[in-house]
């Protein structure tokens, strides 16, 4: 990862992208889905488990959450998911990038849960789920999504968090967020290494600057945590605009465009 952009959307989502009609966001989702299905051909297999009946946690890994090779990682709110999509089209179409919105390419990490508590938890003399196993699965299980996630947000360029009223709540003038998966997300960007891209390697860029660089909770519980977004560029709706504009004038699509981002 190289860079990390705070994108502030306070407005009315329907007002954003407004050159992105249902139709491309219809067709990026069916283009997206194909390239899920791929990734995913081998999940019949589901839990892999070796013959010793242990389950082989790093293939399970593979399995459900299968390597993607994209520019930008979209962190989001899952109530925010139809906006992160609309978002991810508009970069895809007037950039080239390819953006990671896990939802989408992923399998659910709630049906891991259930796959496995099904098989290790379940009683069916009693009916129900042993409590102190299903602390382990859980454990386990989210674990190995936090993993995934973390080796995204290491292989792709750049973070982009989706800052919205769904994700971030403003507390005693501190970034709050109610959603683990998010402060996980912002956290980990937060710790992991800063990798310089290779085209500015190959260009004889060694010395650039590099400066500071979803599942769903019961609703009735509510966790807050305080998130560091202070290493984070602050962009707006308008800077994407901008952006795009000075890559129609330079005419170039791809990871070549996230350079203009950056010098922005």
């Amino acid at each position: 990862m190289y860079k990390k952009f705070n994108l502030e959307l306070n407005g009315n989502p329907i007002s954003y992208f407004s050159d992105i009609s249902e139709n491309d966001v219809e067709s990026y989702k069916n283009k997206v889905e194909k390239i899920s299905k791929e990734l995913l051909k081998d999940f019949e297999e589901s839990l892999v488990v070796t013959k010793n009946g242990t389950i082989d946690g790093n293939k399970t890994i593979q399995t459900w959450f299968p390597d993607f090779q994209a520019d930008i990682f979209l962190s989001h709110s899952h109530k925010d998911i139809e906006l992160a999509i609309k978002l991810a089209c508009w970069l895809e179409k007037n950039f080239g990038v390819k953006v990671f919105i896990d939802s989408l390419l992923w399998k659910n990490i709630n049906d891991l849960q259930q796959e496995i508590d099904n098989k290790y938890t379940y009683s069916e003399k009693t009916g129900t789920y042993n409590y102190d196993l299903r602390n382990v699965t859980t454990s386990h299980v989210h674990a190995m999504l936090s993993t995934a996630l973390n080796d995204m947000i290491d292989s792709t360029e750049c973070i982009l968090f989706l800052n919205t009223p769904s994700s971030i709540e403003l507390s005693n003038l501190k970034n709050s967020t109610f959603s683990p998966w998010i402060y996980s997300e912002i956290k980990s960007s937060n710790i992991l290494r800063g990798i310089i891209p290779s085209r500015y390697l190959q260009k004889g860029f060694e010395q650039r600057d590099v400066r500071h660089g979803s599942a769903i909770l019961n609703e009735e519980l509510s966790i807050r945590y305080d998130i560091d977004l202070s290493k984070f560029y602050s962009i707006t709706y308008e800077s994407l605009i901008f952006w795009k504009m000075i890559r129609a004038v330079k005419r170039v699509r791809g990871t070549a465009t996230l350079d203009i981002l950056y010098d922005l």
